[in-house]
């Protein structure tokens, strides 16, 4: 293994920006969930421990503080982190959170943390400072009104009560000093280092037996399987699960790319039938998505019963999936079979990356998210071959307008979704675009009107069972308002 630092996960945003700036600088960093045990980081290839918090001026719960402190490794802690270390260690903290402003902060530049570092304003998002110090302990950062960070000498530990600008160099500065001179890691990452760590984990972990991976199609699962194949050649058996609920033509491509152009040994395996049996009369979202999964898995099973060599599965798992988690994983059906998920680490803008250098296609690379449950999921009511039909074709009609006038480099997602009509005789369709910064919530994106209406023409026209056509302007569900004065 190579040298990294682990970064303990207390809030996904910060998580994200620290993870990102990171491997930026080629610096490697494992990211593990908070109250990971420290043994999971007593590990040689560790060299030190980042706890990074946002900052709210309430001390954040660290079960596994005391434990990562004794681990031994240099550790910085940042945020409300910070705040939980302080009093962990004997110190004590202000009565109650200031509000956010913009204060002038110093550090201690007598350490190499702090090299390049300028002093100067800094926002603070809440201001908790530390009126008494832990034994041992030195100032780190301060204001003219209070300590903001300190520094135990005897374990090499910082505690930083301050969240770290997005677009402040000192920042993504302090960060590197960390772990290139406090923690003496080396600048190796970058994407050819991951692709060949990648295929020699998954080389490992399947020993001498052979491999199943299911492609869905999307990137995640996609650039799994092409690693696979850089490591197991033939012993690597992909499956292509036709639910009879994609896109239209995406079957076709999917073989086209992987089994033609690529070279995987993919089969397509016809499931349509036994989806659209099973969803029959079904008319809940939730129910629809629990169905699908669960034939997913039979299916699955299946599969791997037939290839009596296969001790490995392959999943395409990235780190938002892990934040969210996930509420179907994939499941090994029996006892010597393992999994393996080779992405688990990465974003998904890093997985696009990674695909780029293995060649994969424009098309397979920004393929649209698309819920596990496929075109059920966006079917108000129940799924009938009539309605998978006209969604399908409603839902090319917009992506096609959409790729023309080149609206698709700026949005996150865009589809269509059907259900029935209240007002009359026919089907309603919902166009829906989003605009986001990662993937948490967004806004609607404002299309040009004239693309909408040619969009909604063309589906009167080629669908005429569809009624009305409409243009979906709520904010996603995770979207704050901001307000305005």
């Amino acid at each position: 293994m190579r040298d990294c630092v682990v970064l303990i996960s207390i809030d996904a945003a910060v998580t994200r920006t620290v993870a990102r700036r990171l491997r930026a600088e080629h610096i490697c960093c494992r990211i593990e969930p908070a109250g990971t045990p420290a043994a999971a980081i007593r590990q040689t290839d560790v060299r030190g421990v980042i706890v990074a918090a946002e900052s709210t001026g309430v001390a954040s719960t660290l079960p596994e503080l005391k434990d990562y402190l004794e681990s031994g490794v240099p550790m910085l802690c940042l945020g409300d982190a910070a705040l939980t270390l302080c009093e962990l260690c004997g110190g004590k903290l202000s009565d109650l959170p200031l509000p956010g402003s913009v204060e002038e902060v110093q550090f201690d530049h007598g350490h190499i943390l702090f090299s390049d570092v300028e002093d100067g304003e800094r926002y603070l998002r809440a201001c908790r400072y530390m009126t008494a110090l832990p034994e041992q302990a030195t100032p780190a950062a301060y204001t003219a009104d209070g300590m903001l960070g300190f520094r135990l000498h005897q374990r090499d530990v910082w505690g930083l009560a301050l969240q770290l600008e997005r677009n402040d160099p000192g920042s993504t500065q302090l960060l590197l000093n960390f772990c290139s001179h406090v923690c003496f890691c080396t600048m190796w990452w970058n994407n050819e280092a991951f692709i060949e760590r990648a295929r020699a984990a998954i080389t490992m972990a399947a020993g001498g037996g052979e491999a199943l991976c299911s492609l869905s199609g999307g990137v995640d699962s996609g650039v799994c399987a092409l690693l696979g194949h850089m490591a197991l050649g033939s012993r690597l058996h992909c499956i292509f699960i036709d639910t009879g609920l994609l896109r239209k033509g995406e079957a076709a491509q999917v073989m086209d790319f992987y089994s033609t152009r690529a070279g995987l040994d993919l089969r397509r395996v016809d499931a349509s039938a036994e989806f659209m049996a099973a969803l029959e009369g079904v008319t809940d979202a939730a129910e629809k998505e629990r169905i699908v999964f669960r034939l997913l898995q039979q299916v699955l099973k299946r599969e791997t019963a037939a290839h009596q060599n296969v001790r490995l599965l392959i999943q395409g798992t990235n780190y938002t999936d892990v934040i969210r988690g996930s509420v179907y994983p994939l499941q090994a059906h029996a006892e010597d079979i393992a999994i393996i998920e080779p992405v688990r680490e990465l974003f998904k803008d890093e997985v696009r990356n990674i695909g780029e250098d293995l060649g994969m296609t424009p098309a397979m690379l920004l393929r649209q998210p698309f819920p596990g449950s496929g075109l059920s999921g966006r079917i108000m009511g129940e799924v009938t071959p009539e309605k998978l039909n006209i969604l399908r074709e409603a839902d090319a009609i917009f992506t096609y307008e959409i790729t023309e006038n080149n609206q698709h480099k700026r949005l996150w997602q865009y589809f269509a979704a059907l259900s029935d009509a209240t007002d009359a005789e026919g089907y309603m369709v919902t166009l829906r675009a989003v605009q986001t910064v990662d993937g948490a919530g967004g806004m609607a994106a404002r299309l040009p009107n004239d693309l909408l209406e040619r969009v909604t023409l063309e589906i009167l026209r080629r669908c005429p069972q569809v009624r009305r056509v409409l243009f979906d302007l709520t904010p996603s569900k995770n979207y704050t308002p901001v307000e305005t004065l």
